[in-house]
């Protein structure tokens, strides 16, 4: 899976944390509200749902809702479904080698700031105190915490990585 899908992801978990209870988005509105495909969002939504961090309901009343704690979710929860880091490699003198786990340890650095944040930080201000007994609906949800937090970031080498 890709960084991009990540990300599309985590909006889409933003969007569903943010609704007020009993309250759900339909695959459409999800796909409208985030610029993507409904197709692209049906395969997320399958993912997020075998991983139990979405419940979806069919028919006329029917759509998707996020289910699980909020308190105890980080971002790396969401995320790491999404996105397989490479396996560090370890130095073997050649600078190719030395690269290469250059690169690893910038990598597990950028894993460890994802488990460091909290889930609940992108809702805002308003956290949800709902456990998984129930969906919550939100207000329209806003996605430029999200884009703007995981916007490119240089490396200090000129390089800019996404995520």
């Amino acid at each position: 899976m890709s960084v991009n899908e990540a990300k599309h992801a985590l909006n889409l978990v933003v969007s569903l944390a943010r609704l007020s209870k009993a309250s759900t988005l339909t695959t459409q509105e999800l796909a409208r509200r985030l610029g993507l495909s409904v197709s692209y969002v049906e395969n997320l939504l399958k993912v997020l749902r075998a991983h139990g961090m979405v419940f979806s309901r069919r028919g006329p009343m029917g759509g998707h809702c996020f289910c699980g704690s909020v308190a105890n979710l980080s971002v790396w929860d969401i995320v790491s479904v999404f996105y397989v880091a490479p396996a560090p490699l370890r130095h073997s003198g050649t600078r190719e080698d030395f690269t290469g786990w250059l690169e690893a340890q910038y990598e597990q650095a950028r894993i460890e700031f994802f488990k460091s944040q909290r889930f609940a930080d992108l809702l805002g201000e308003k956290t949800p105190d709902w456990e998984s007994e129930g969906c919550i609906e939100r207000d329209t949800a806003h996605f430029e915490f999200v884009e703007s937090h995981f916007q490119n970031h240089r490396d200090g080498v000129g390089r800019s990585h996404a995520f």
